[in-house]
């Protein structure tokens, strides 16, 4: 029996609620590099939906039209019924208008394999900066269009990470890219560039994720910047010029403005169509300099590619490999590909056999093992209707294996339906959503591990203690760099550490549960130690026992081994006192710069009594 496509709307808009409630209005926080990305094991994924303003039924999509009032690609949405975003002076309408497709499209997959839908984080959608805070990327012909940030937050809210693809190459002057050019709305790139880096900023913290880090928005600027007349004039890649260093300075200068204007985790994507080597992307390379030689920085957070594997083009990472090994894994960069599916010119048999080759091969963790780095994949999950002169026909299918679309002959006047060849109740066939069922592939189930500590430091003796208050369960190792050269010093869980000189080290705990690896920082000032003062090395058995000068002042904590504190030089009073444990004293006398070493106290356990448990000890007047 065959359900109809009107029962099946129902369960999928039930499916929405109950699915996906729990991320709903909650930010998701990718690590950043400094994070500990690169050591993290795993891959992010999603899918671009299509552009903006259309009208379908929750199993697909419209053929929406282009500014031209052509058709030209398919969009899946949440909301059929109502037909294109709006701009309004109403924020919280124009928010309510725009429409991601998100909730449909994972619920589509989670119907299929349970848990593969929420897995899918990254949305991606077009805009080009010469109409911002309009766009002409896909929407009805004269109406305006809400800007980037608004369906960024509903992604955020969808519990989503947004992808903002930004398209400069109407800004220009002298015949090469300029972004100090204006645009259609008169705002030079800078000001477009900072505005939407402050919007972003904003949202990221506005929707930090459950351990209150800023949520995820990348920025990917000039996606397929290689295929540009503006940037590569004479189809060459392998030779530089004006266009291609004007191309670079723009580029470094957004990320300037990006970086200036908002929080770490809004990062920067550098990514062109498929390259195999180095050489092939070196003169785009932000990190070029005029001369061709590579600066001190890159100015890119993310690198990447656009990449369909045509009959005649790369089908393997082998293939891509000298581009990775030198862009991502040299550079330390996390690799993202910003498009995949296949383009089998039309030939609906070759797309079919190209994308199940590409699902089948891509999504695999043993593939993607072997290149770590690759840390994001956006499947083109549209109809595209590219020189299309019929205008009711279409004519390339990027969407998952054997899912097609049905126009009824009226693609731009009609909602159409998405479904399965082999099984007409889904939105695809069971390939993709088994394949990224695997663990490999990163959703919020697996955002589970945070890494944080607490210090106390010692002003006495230079010494900071440092305990380990990471949350989420199977912590299986810790790492502690406490210096700042990259070089962990300890692998405990919590660690004591003595400095010879005083002076601001950052410190860094990095936790990992054999798959996941998360870290964090924080920045100590050691205090130089001031006067002449004298110093006793102590510990004790067990250790955590608060060390007392004279009953006033606590000076520091116990380990299990004797280490130097600073004290003052005369007669004074040593107190080791620990919940459980009978007090240990002692009374030292000494001048500077004498040191008393009295080596590991072994405390006694408290004995039941109404008088106070003590155990004292004596030291000669004057020591040598």
């Amino acid at each position: 029996m065959v359900m109809s496509h009107k029962f099946l709307i129902i369960i999928l808009l039930f499916g929405v609620a109950i699915l996906f409630q729990d991320v709903s209005g909650a930010g998701y926080h990718i690590p950043t590099v400094k994070e500990g990305l690169l050591d993290e094991i795993g891959c992010y994924i999603g899918a671009y939906l299509g552009g903006n303003q259309g009208a379908n039924n929750n199993m697909c999509l419209n053929y929406y039209k282009s500014a031209s009032d052509n058709p030209y690609e398919t969009q899946i949405l949440d909301h059929p019924q109502q037909y294109g975003e709006i701009k309004s002076d109403n924020y919280s309408e124009m928010l309510k208008s725009i429409d991601t497709g998100i909730d449909s499209f994972r619920s589509g997959i989670e119907s299929i394999k349970n848990g593969a839908g929420k897995k899918q984080l990254l949305f991606s959608r077009y805009f080009n900066l010469y109409y911002y805070p309009d766009n002409d990327y896909g929407k009805i012909k004269y109406t305006e269009s809400p800007p980037p940030d608004v369906w960024a937050e509903k992604v955020l809210q969808q519990g989503g990470i947004p992808v903002l693809v930004l398209y400069p190459w109407a800004l220009q002057k002298n015949g090469v890219l300029d972004i100090s050019a204006k645009n259609s709305h008169n705002m030079d790139g800078n000001s477009i560039i900072k505005e939407i880096a402050q919007r972003c900023d904003a949202l990221s913290q506005k929707y930090a994720d459950s351990q209150g880090k800023p949520a995820t928005v990348l920025i990917c600027f000039g996606l397929e910047y290689n295929t540009q007349d503006i940037v590569n004039p004479g189809k060459n890649d392998l030779t530089d010029n004006a266009n291609k260093r004007a191309w670079r300075q723009m580029f470094r200068d957004a990320y300037q403005i990006v970086h200036a204007n908002a929080n770490p985790s809004v990062q920067m994507v550098w990514a062109g169509n498929v390259a195999r080597t180095k050489g092939d992307r070196i003169y785009y390379w932000p990190g070029t300099d005029d001369s061709g030689n590579q600066l001190s920085e890159d100015y890119v957070d993310w690198v990447g590619m656009t990449w369909y594997p045509w009959n005649d083009g790369p089908k393997t990472l082998d293939d891509l490999s000298d581009f990775y090994n030198y862009y991502a894994r040299d550079r330390k960069h996390p690799m993202i590909f910003m498009e995949t599916s296949a383009d089998g010119d039309g030939i609906p048999a070759d797309e079919l056999s190209l994308k199940n080759n590409q699902v089948k091969y891509l999504y695999n963790e043993n593939n993607l093992k072997k290149y770590p780095n690759v840390k994001g994949i956006i499947w083109f999950n549209v109809v595209k209707g590219e020189n299309n002169v019929n205008q009711q026909l279409v004519t390339k299918n990027f969407m998952f294996p054997d899912a097609n679309w049905e126009n009824h002959g009226k693609s731009t006047t009609q909602p159409g339906s998405m479904y399965s060849a082999s099984d007409h109740t889904h939105m695809m066939n069971e390939l993709y959503p088994d394949a990224v069922s695997e663990s490999y592939f990163i959703g919020p189930s697996s955002l589970v591990l945070s890494a944080n500590f607490s210090a106390d430091i010692s002003e006495s003796n230079m010494t900071v203690v440092c305990t380990d208050t990471s949350t989420g369960p199977g912590i299986i190792s810790w790492s502690w760099d406490v210096d700042g050269d990259q070089k962990p010093e300890y692998y405990r869980q919590n660690i004591t550490h003595h400095y010879q000189n005083s002076g601001t080290y950052p410190i860094t705990l990095t936790i990992s549960d054999g798959t996941q690896v998360r870290s964090c920082t924080y920045t100590y000032t050691i205090p130089p130690t001031i006067g002449k003062k004298s110093y006793i090395s102590i510990g004790s058995l067990p250790g955590g026992a608060d060390i007392w000068l004279d009953d006033r002042d606590k000076i520091g904590r116990t380990i299990t081994s004797a280490i130097p504190y600073l004290v003052p030089s005369g007669r004074h009073t040593i107190t080791l006192k620990k919940n459980g444990y009978q007090q240990w004293k002692v009374v030292y006398a000494l001048t500077w710069p004498q040191h008393q070493y009295f080596g590991v106290v072994r405390l006694q356990k408290m004995f039941a009594s109404t008088d106070e448990n003590q155990v004292e000890g004596e030291i000669p007047e004057s020591w040598e």
